[in-house]
């Protein structure tokens, strides 16, 4: 078995306090070539961040082939590790040639000039990249394509044992992003470079990485080659949308294709939904319910909740309930009226005290009506906070008794369009 080129063990690391990446354990051998994958905040950036040494992580070690990367200095960890950013940005208006220098010159001791050894790793790294013709061009006249070869050039003169790349392909068309792929490629094939690179193209990824690794929340959701990672339970889970895995005919190889986009209802004849949300639950879901044309009412939150802010700035009619307070006769009979004639009512993943336990009673109401009733049953258990754990039983009552339960915005959406055909 090849060493690990690094490895992270039980990491803890953010910003401000604020924990994006926790306990996270991860190890990449010598000579791979993986994909970061996961949607924005999943902690991508982070985990490069906390590898490279800029962010220290506020719990567990990371080590670059067995040392930790805080007992490494600047030079030492520069000698291991490169980088090759999303964009970069330039004060002057460097040449390629001066670029892919920079690459030595990180590691020369200041004023230091470049030796001809130094030259000539330059002038590799040019030409393996396909930039050698571009060396006097100011990299504010690169092609986008052009310019992600020179900063991969500048990356390989520093003569890494690992490269770090966020989102390579990033603002490049199809044919430059295959490019720059096959040229990563072939870098890890040829000299033996460990490659991570952060993706949002799954199929690009799944094509070029022999393993994927999939964030989500700070914590790895998936891990191993494309087909254990690319299914569609596990994707939809993480990215919160419908989608189907297909596979090449020719090559064998798995994409990812985004289910078909449901249609809209007409604004005249849109059905009208109630949702029960609160504590953050609901934001996602109302934002999508308005996109696809729906009317919704909104209730019982309290005010200055961030589900009622969403449903404000969406000028959706809601019962409310003043900040802090337990949810009032007043406040519920409004939503239940609400409720009452909906096309359906959704609740969504909220928690559970004694203050809100009465919306219980908005969905046990419309179950009696006939009126289709959806719920979120992801972390049930954990959501009650009531006493007597009073929440769970009832809401596993309206399950039994005909409510369809949820986990993503998408179920909900098919369930409401099927409800109008």
């Amino acid at each position: 078995m090849k060493p690990y080129a690094f490895e992270l063990d039980n990491v803890s690391a953010g910003y401000d306090q604020n924990l994006v990446i926790e306990n996270l354990s991860l190890a990449v051998a010598e000579g791979e070539m993986a994909a970061l994958l996961g949607p924005n905040g999943a902690g991508k950036s982070t985990l490069l961040r906390t590898l490279t040494g800029l962010l220290k992580p506020s719990a567990g070690a990371v080590r670059l082939f067995g040392t930790d990367v805080a007992r490494l200095k600047a030079a030492d960890r520069a000698r291991l590790i490169a980088v090759v950013p999303q964009e970069l940005n330039t004060p002057m208006a460097y040449t390629v040639a001066e670029l892919v220098m920079m690459g030595r010159t990180a590691l020369l001791n200041p004023w230091q000039q470049p030796s001809a050894s130094d030259i000539q790793v330059v002038e590799r790294a040019l030409v393996y990249t396909d930039v050698s013709d571009l060396r006097d061009r100011s990299l504010d006249a690169l092609s986008g394509g052009e310019k992600q070869r020179a900063v991969i050039a500048m990356a390989l003169a520093q003569e890494p044992r690992i490269i770090l790349m966020d989102e390579p392909t990033t603002h490049l068309d199809l044919n430059h992003s295959l490019e720059i792929m096959q040229i990563i490629e072939r870098l890890n094939r040829e000299q033996g470079v460990t490659v991570l690179m952060t993706s949002h193209d799954l199929n690009l990824a799944a094509e070029f990485c022999h393993r994927l690794i999939l964030l989500d929340h700070g914590r790895v959701a998936a891990d191993g080659p494309p087909d254990a990672v690319l299914k569609e339970e596990i994707l939809r889970e993480v990215y919160h949308c419908d989608l189907r895995i297909q596979q090449d005919t020719q090559t064998g190889a798995l994409f990812v294709v985004p289910a078909r986009r449901l249609s809209l209802p007409q604004p005249t004849t849109a059905a009208r939904v109630h949702v029960i949300a609160g504590g953050g639950s609901g934001g996602e879901l109302l934002r999508r319910l308005s996109l696809g044309g729906y009317r919704v009412t909104c209730g019982v939150s309290n005010q200055l909740d961030s589900d009622t802010q969403t449903a404000e700035a969406l000028g959706m009619t809601q019962a409310l309930e003043k900040p802090f307070f337990p949810i009032g006769a007043d406040a519920l009979n409004r939503a239940k009226q609400m409720a009452e004639d909906a096309a359906a009512v959704i609740l969504c993943e909220v928690p559970f005290g004694p203050g809100n336990l009465v919306n219980i009673e908005i969905a046990e109401q419309a179950l009696q009506r006939d009126i289709p009733v959806l719920i979120n049953d992801r972390n049930l258990e954990n959501r009650d906070y009531t006493a007597q754990r009073s929440a769970v039983p009832r809401i596993r009552q309206l399950i039994r008794s005909g409510a369809v339960t949820w986990r993503h915005g998408n179920e909900v959406l098919t369930a409401l369009a099927r409800l109008s055909h």
